[in-house]
Order: structure tokens, then C-alpha cells, then sequence
């Protein structure tokens, strides 16, 4: 970086339910959101790959501004007329003021019941406020495009002012379409242009022309209307 960066520890998690820490054929992992130099963020776990991938999509979307984890308890009665509480896996915070809860489950266990489940949670939550709507996400919602995109934002996501300033002018001189590689030759800082290109994607001040995966070859516009920071 051209800047020091000066760490701060995260928050904990906001997690209002216990996220396994380990355990045999299970998948959990730990990271922060909302970093950056001088503010630590927040700790965010998953308890499962699809709830990694489904996070790191919506981190990735312009327009949110913050993803919490394992929200609740939501009541729900079951079929033997016992009553329960379930947790959100993701709730999706947007700039305009949306609230999406997300509930990721593998489609193969998709049943009857759980479907019954959700639409009690979901009748619940949008009555009350908690949330505006609620999704069911399986493996065949999360686009491998964009997944692709998600995990290289999140790789590139840390800020290296001197390059992102250079980027930020190099943008605003732009006229109509430009590959990424063109601009990373006009930033002239290497990798480090492509990747302040990529944080300005994530921020929504360029957008890509195609929905493909980011790479050199990407045709992007400018967008005036950046969302989040």
C-alpha cells in the first residue's frame, strides 16, 4: 500500500445466535466487515458455505450498506403445534432503507415444513417491521458471475489512497467505455490500478458494460451516481 494502514480490532459479531466455531463435515468461518483504515469493523461469522457465499454477493452489491448475521429469534408454530424461534442467516441492509432477509438452505433439504416455517417468519417480520421481505436461498440463486465478482471485491476491497485518488481522476476524464485494462495503464500503478478499479465497481462510481466476470478485458462506464462507500 502507499499509505500506512492503521488497524483497528473489530467488534464482535452481532450474531444473536451461537455460530459453530468447528465440527465435522461442516463448513464455519469468521471475517470482518465494514474494516477499513482506522475503523475495525464488525466480525461477521457463517455457519456454512452458502451463508459465506450469499454474504459476500450481497457485501459486493453497490447499494448495500450492511449484512447481520443470525437476526432473531422469529416465532413460528410447527405441525405438532409447538411453538419455536427461528434466526435470519443474513439480514441485507440497503441504502434506500430495504431491509432483505435471507434464509440460505442446500435445495436438497428444502422441505414442506421448513417452507411453512418461513412463511410464518416471514408473515411475522414484515408485519412487525423487522424486515421487508424475506428470500429463500439454495445453491441455484447464487450466479457463479457473480460470486466470481463478490470474492474478488472482497480480495480488493482494502483502500490504497495515493492509487484510489489516481483512480478517482483517472475515472472522472473517462469518456464512454473503457476497458479496465486501458484504465489500469492510465493509473500507471500496476495492480494496484486494477484493484482500485475494482473497489470503484464495488462503490458503483463505474459499472461493468456486460454481466461477466471482471477482468482486464472489461468494458466499464462511469456511473455519477455512487452508492456506497
Amino acid at each position: 500500500m502507499s499509505q500506512a494502514y492503521h488497524w483497528a480490532p473489530p467488534k464482535p459479531s452481532r450474531a444473536q445466535k451461537a455460530i459453530p466455531r468447528r465440527g465435522r463435515n461442516h463448513f464455519s468461518v469468521f471475517m470482518t466487515i465494514g474494516d477499513r483504515s482506522g475503523v475495525g469493523g464488525h466480525s461477521s461469522g457463517c455457519g456454512s458455505l452458502g451463508e459465506y457465499h450469499t454474504r459476500i454477493i450481497a457485501l459486493a452489491e453497490p447499494d448495500t450498506i450492511d449484512v447481520i448475521e443470525q437476526v432473531g429469534p422469529f416465532p413460528y408454530v410447527d405441525r405438532e403445534n409447538v411453538r419455536h424461534g427461528h434466526y435470519l442467516d443474513q439480514l441485507v441492509v440497503k441504502a434506500d432503507g430495504r431491509r432483505l432477509a435471507m434464509s440460505d438452505k442446500p435445495y436438497a433439504r428444502v422441505k414442506d415444513e421448513f417452507c411453512e416455517e418461513l412463511e410464518q417468519v416471514r408473515n411475522f417480520g414484515v408485519e412487525n417491521g423487522s424486515f421487508d421481505e424475506l428470500y429463500l436461498v439454495t445453491e441455484y440463486a447464487r450466479d457463479p458471475i457473480d460470486l466470481h465478482n463478490a470474492a474478488l471485491i472482497r480480495g480488493c476491497r482494502d483502500v490504497d489512497e495515493d492509487v484510489d485518488l489516481r483512480a478517482e481522476k483517472v475515472v472522472a476524464d473517462m469518456v464512454g467505455k473503457q476497458t479496465m485494462q486501458t484504465l489500469t495503464d492510465l493509473i500507471d500503478f500496476g495492480p494496484q490500478g486494477f484493484r482500485a478499479l475494482v473497489r470503484l465497481i464495488r462503490t458503483g462510481r463505474i459499472r461493468l458494460v456486460n454481466k461477466e466476470k471482471i477482468a482486464f478485458s472489461s468494458l466499464v462506464q462511469r456511473h455519477e451516481k455512487a452508492v456506497a462507500e
